[in-house]
């Protein structure tokens, strides 16, 4: 038993008993360090990281490596998941010394946490071996890795400041070369099979997701085709779970078929708000199955008892990867007896006796649509729809039976309020009820726990754990995702509430961006900046939104400054490398090309979302006749059922039926067109 046994992490308490005597992230560990003048050793991982756990097995748990590492480092475990600010430093170390990054992630770093040397998962021959040059290079040569120390925590100072344009004298909109960041886009993507060009595929929605926007308001086609391969090839391979719904972590594969098979809170958060705004743009039976499938996985095998949602499940099984999404053939075949329905789902899926996957084993992705399906067998595409899910029902009642993947019970804010935003846009998509109560209980589980500060994780009754820049600003978009859909203003006032304190917590008055860390956790010499989109949008992306649309509602132009300056400094990071700064382009798109709003005065906006109208940037929903929101104070008394339009601050006259207000819509966006502002 080691320092890990009374930590709260799964991940953590997983290796409590191993030999090596592993310590949490922390002052014990560090003064441990200097006392001894011993290097550290960082492992980070997380709960559903299949390497991770081969390494545990092959490695930790062995005797003699134990030995070696606690002979010669003073070892710490991390959760990615509790410490993102940890795990960033040291991957960007990992990186920056040109070594490909994942996890499990192991840094070694002087008894002041400066890292020196990283590497990912090696079988355990590999690391005995690394592990004693480690120890060998810091006790015989002590000046050598002081200057590895040196010059990579200098690489890394440069490269937070390389990324910044100098702050603009002027906070004026900055000029975004779209058909540069257009170009960048198409360039990179698989016109085959959808995604960007890699052996491997993440889904990355902020980037679709832009796509999806910039195509229709600046009239690129192209991004909108690449949008919709894209979502159509990752919810027919692999990558979707078609039994229970979901999607895993990503693809090992171009083709988007064998999947590595975590199930993350927030990638599915993200995807299903994606898919629900695909599927208002360009109603495909297909998303809409994607969507049902998801929200249902969400609130069937993801929700807590408090009514959050769970971190992830893992990718293993019984110590397998992959065992629980696995078929033997003989199994179908048992499953399926009726001629005509296994035919149908052979048609549909490649599966066969030899299997399409290691060992034998099938896993179920799609060679073919529903359409094609039908057309091949000469049926309906009611009938195959029909056959598949009636399939779909069987395998789920037999997989059932097995030992499912764990779960990490944790419940993270920031991914939390990703479930809230697919939640409350698949609401909008198909008006299911249980989808906005199951978003609002979120919301108000974590309203009621705060009032002020937030913490990070929920486990076992209690709030714990340092709240991180990304975890005020994905609850602020999310609180304010919410209010559009129930006119609640309070979610706007607490959105409000939050960002004044995400401003006094992590805004840089000087680089005028914002920090990853508040000011005060005291960790690292340099606050790091956090503004690359990848999986999840940045925080300074997402801060970025959430000041310029609560800058509409409360009249803020000191907010709407600060949205210009993040965007003048992101300026060439947006230009240059748009699939990293694709949420940084959705809010330029916001700031450029959504010039209208929508104020409403009455209870029941839900066909007004059935709509797909991106260039409406925010709407006002008043349900009462007093408002506290200072841009909607003067409609208030408004009859019910009052629509009026507004562009860039200047309203039209009010109207009384939603037919009449589209109408109005659609003046003003031909107006704008012929001032060359649309």
């Amino acid at each position: 038993m080691n320092h890990l046994i009374t930590e709260k992490s799964d991940y953590l308490r997983a290796h409590a008993h191993q030999p090596v005597d592993w310590y949490p992230w922390g002052e014990e560990a560090f003064q441990k360090a200097w006392t001894e003048n011993k290097p550290i050793l960082i492992s980070i991982g997380y709960s559903s990281c299949h390497w991770c756990h081969v390494m545990a097995r092959e490695t930790f748990e062995d005797r003699e490596v134990a030995r070696l590492m606690n002979e010669h480092f003073v070892c710490i475990k991390v959760d990615r998941e509790e410490r993102p600010d940890v795990d960033q430093l040291y991957m960007d170390a990992l990186l920056l010394s040109g070594r490909p990054g994942g996890w499990p992630l192991n840094c070694f770093a002087l008894p002041d946490g400066r890292p020196f040397y990283g590497v990912t998962y090696l079988p355990k021959p590999r690391w005995i071996a690394l592990v004693r040059r480690i120890a060998d290079l810091y006790r015989q040569e002590p000046q050598t890795v002081q200057d590895m120390a040196r010059r990579l925590s200098q690489a890394i100072q440069q490269f937070d400041t390389s990324l910044l344009e100098a702050v603009p004298e002027v906070p004026t909109p900055p000029k975004i070369p779209w058909e540069e960041v257009f170009q960048a886009l198409l360039r990179d993507v698989d016109w085959i099979w959808g995604g960007a060009w890699s052996s491997q595929k993440f889904p990355t929605p902020s980037r679709w997701l832009f796509s999806l926007r910039a195509g229709l308001l600046l009239q690129k086609p192209e991004l909108l085709r690449a949008t919709h391969l894209t979502l159509e090839k990752m919810a027919l391979g692999g990558l979707f779970d078609p039994i229970e719904g979901g999607f895993m972590r990503y693809a090992t594969d171009r083709e988007w078929r064998i999947p590595h098979f975590e199930k993350m809170l927030y990638d599915n958060g993200l995807l299903l708000g994606l898919y629900s705004e695909a599927y208002r743009q360009k109603p495909n039976p297909l998303y809409r199955k994607v969507i049902q499938k998801t929200a249902s996985f969400l609130l069937e095998r993801m929700r807590l008892p408090d009514g959050l949602f769970a971190a992830s499940l893992s990718a293993e099984s019984e110590g397998q990867e992959g065992a629980y999404y696995a078929w033997r053939f003989d199994e179908l075949e048992a499953l399926l007896p009726e001629a005509d329905l296994r035919k149908v789902f052979y048609t549909a899926y490649e599966v066969s006796p030899e299997g399409n996957w290691e060992g034998g084993l099938n896993l179920l992705y799609r060679v073919l649509s529903d359409a094609e399906v039908a057309e091949r067998l000469g049926l309906s595409i009611e009938a195959v729809e029909e056959a598949l899910e009636e399939a779909h029902a069987r395998l789920r009642t037999h997989r059932n039976q097995r030992t499912p993947p764990p779960r990490d019970e944790a419940a993270i804010i920031s991914w939390n309020s990703y479930a809230i935003w697919g939640l409350v846009e698949a609401y909008k998509a198909l008006g299911e009820p249980l989808y906005l109560y199951a978003a609002r209980e979120v919301a108000h589980t974590l309203l009621e726990a705060f009032s002020d500060s937030l913490q990070r994780l929920h486990k076992e009754d209690r709030w714990y754990g340092e709240a991180f820049a990304e975890d005020y600003a994905a609850f602020i978009v999310a609180l304010i995702h919410l209010y559009t859909v129930t006119g609640t203003e309070r979610y706007l006032i607490r959105a409000q509430a939050f960002l004044e304190k995400s401003l006094e917590l992590f805004y840089d008055e000087k680089e005028q961006v914002f920090c990853f860390t508040a000011k005060t956790l005291r960790v690292f010499p340099v606050r790091r900046k956090d503004i690359f989109d990848t999986s999840t949008p940045s925080s300074n992306s997402l801060f970025a939104e959430a000041l310029w649309r609560l800058a509409k509602y409360f009249q803020r132009a000191d907010y709407e400054e600060k949205v210009r300056v993040i965007l003048g400094r992101l300026r060439r990071q947006m230009a240059e490398n748009p699939t990293l700064a694709s949420h940084f382009l959705q809010v330029a798109l916001l700031e450029e090309a959504c010039p209208l709003a929508l104020i409403y005065r009455g209870s029941h906006l839900l066909s007004f979302w059935k709509r797909y109208e991106p260039q409406i940037g925010w709407v006002g929903y008043i349900t009462s006749p007093e408002s506290a929101i200072p841009a909607l104070k003067s409609y208030a008394e408004a009859p019910e059922g009052t629509w009026c339009l507004c562009t860039w601050g200047a309203c039209r006259l009010p109207v009384h039926s939603e037919e009449a207000f589209w109408q109005q819509v659609e003046v003003e966006k031909e107006r704008l067109k012929s001032q060359g502002l649309a």
